[in-house]
């Protein structure tokens, strides 16, 4: 006995994607052409520094983390998280400034 058609959303690929434990992979080969849509650039793993013009200036470096985390002084980033997975809330630990004002480093 089978059950009623279920069409085959973009929804419904990325849901499937993530109950099978997918989500992880890339799948790049196997959603992308299905929906449609570009690979994401791969993470920058080099330091980035604030661009506020009062700020001393900081360098968030990704093997040091952030043990400070103004945003959320009670639970301190760890080494090896990529500027690209701070949490959107994350600010400058030197002037508070948003992730909007970092750039990459050339250090």
């Amino acid at each position: 006995m089978t059950g009623p058609s279920v069409p085959l959303t973009r929804r419904r690929i990325l849901h499937l994607a993530r109950v099978l434990g997918l989500g992880g992979l890339g799948l790049g080969g196997l959603i992308a052409p299905a929906i449609g849509t570009a690979r994401a650039a791969p993470p920058s793993p080099g330091k980035w520094v604030c661009t506020n013009a009062d700020c001393d200036p900081y360098i968030y470096d990704p093997a040091l983390g952030d043990p400070v985390n103004l945003a959320d002084p009670h639970h301190p980033l760890p080494p090896g998280l990529a500027f690209e997975d701070l949490p959107a809330g994350w600010l400058c630990p030197n002037c508070g400034s948003p992730k909007s004002f970092f750039r990459p480093s050339k250090r």
